[in-house]
């Protein structure tokens, strides 16, 4: 039981340390949650804000202003705006006092005019260059208001609040299982080898296990954007699991030597009487 216990808070502590490694790696958090926003949210959105302006500047019909937009969603140039405006929606949800927050977009979205106004060229529709950046400049910015929203910032700090809980008690319940272990035991050394073994294989089935779940998620690097989110995080900071095991394994041959000049010191001295007298019992029998 208590080596049952060991083995349980062993899994939350390695669970724990990840999870509170993943929230501060701020890097890792913005592109999962940029691979989620730029497919379901940002991009849709950017698009049919564009389709709005531009309709109604030039009040070209709903059907020839939505081909023209379809049509350039695939433009390096384009794409690169569209990019650009999702960083900083991306940036919004990562804002940490959750207050007002401004996405600029007639700097970003300004190579982009000449290339609608080709696109309805296309369709023989005449459309003034100018009449599309003036719509741009009417609406040179968003205001996204966060403060009535849980931003993903928030839901981070949350996040780490509790790995950090979770951390504090399994990091207990180790020491006081392990020390119950080694108090049972008959081999204290065998033991507190034995615990450190453990720690050794945990580490390393977590490090394999979330390798091998982050590429089920998204083998191809192409799913769905939840599981590319996903895929993201899982395959972070493995380092800590590798941490974890190089320090179990350092724990587990400190002792295996103590306990090995232990054996020799025990075989040293010994009398040498002793010594021939076992050894003419060995030939004897």
């Amino acid at each position: 039981m208590v080596l049952w216990a060991f083995g349980l808070a062993t899994t939350l502590l390695l669970v724990g340390l990840w999870g509170r490694a993943v929230t501060h790696d701020q890097a890792t958090v913005q592109e999962s949650a940029r691979s989620v926003v730029n497919a379901e949210i940002a991009s849709d959105r950017i698009y049919s804000w564009i389709e709005e302006g531009v309709g109604s500047a030039t009040e070209v019909d709903s059907v020839t202003t939505q081909r023209v937009i379809s049509g350039l969603r695939d433009h390096p140039e384009v794409e690169r705006a569209v990019d650009a405006l999702v960083g900083q929606f991306i940036g919004a949800l990562f804002s940490a006092d959750g207050g007002e927050t401004t996405v600029e977009l007639t700097d970003t979205l300004a190579p982009v005019v000449p290339l609608l106004v080709l696109g309805f060229a296309a369709f023989d529709v005449s459309v003034d260059e100018a009449v599309v950046s003036a719509a741009l400049v009417e609406a040179e910015s968003i205001d996204l208001e966060t403060g009535d929203i849980a931003t993903v910032a928030r839901v981070v700090d949350s996040a780490r609040a509790l790995l950090s809980l979770i951390v504090v008690l399994s990091a207990v319940i180790l020491v006081v299982t392990g020390s119950t272990a080694v108090w049972l035991s008959e081999d204290s050394l065998a033991m507190i080898r034995t615990l450190a073994t453990r720690i050794v294989l945990s580490a390393l089935s977590f490090a394999v296990l979330f390798r091998v779940a982050s590429w089920a998620l998204d083998p191809d690097g192409g799913g769905s954007p939840i599981a590319r989110g996903g895929s993201i995080l899982l395959g972070s900071n493995s380092d800590i699991f590798f941490a974890a095991a190089f320090a179990g394994a350092a724990v587990a041959s400190g002792v295996g030597w103590v306990a090995w000049r232990r054996r020799r010191r025990g075989g040293d001295s010994l009398p040498s009487s002793e010594q021939d007298t076992d050894t003419r019992e060995l030939v004897l029998s």
